[in-house]
């Protein structure tokens, strides 16, 4: 999913914050700047921590960089959890 005003594209979609922090650290490790959509609606309702679904966006020119470096993160668990 790509932002038309941002130039960002959508990499992954979390309600999970411990895996945000991740991600953000995998990314900015990688030097790829990121955006996350929706992360400040997370933090005003921390008490519902798990309802609200962030979008983690990069610039569309590293979007495939990104996907790569996070595939082991993302990719669907073989035992279905």
């Amino acid at each position: 999913m790509q932002d038309e005003k941002s130039g960002f594209v959508v990499v992954h979609r979390t309600n999970n914050q411990a895996e945000l922090a991740l991600i953000k650290s995998l990314l900015q490790d990688a030097d790829i700047s990121y955006f996350i959509g929706n992360e400040n609606f997370s933090t005003l309702y921390g008490a519902a921590d798990g309802f609200t679904l962030m979008d983690i966006k990069v610039a569309e020119d590293k979007a495939e960089e990104a996907k790569e470096l996070l595939k082991d993160l993302i990719a669907p668990k073989k035992d279905g959890h």
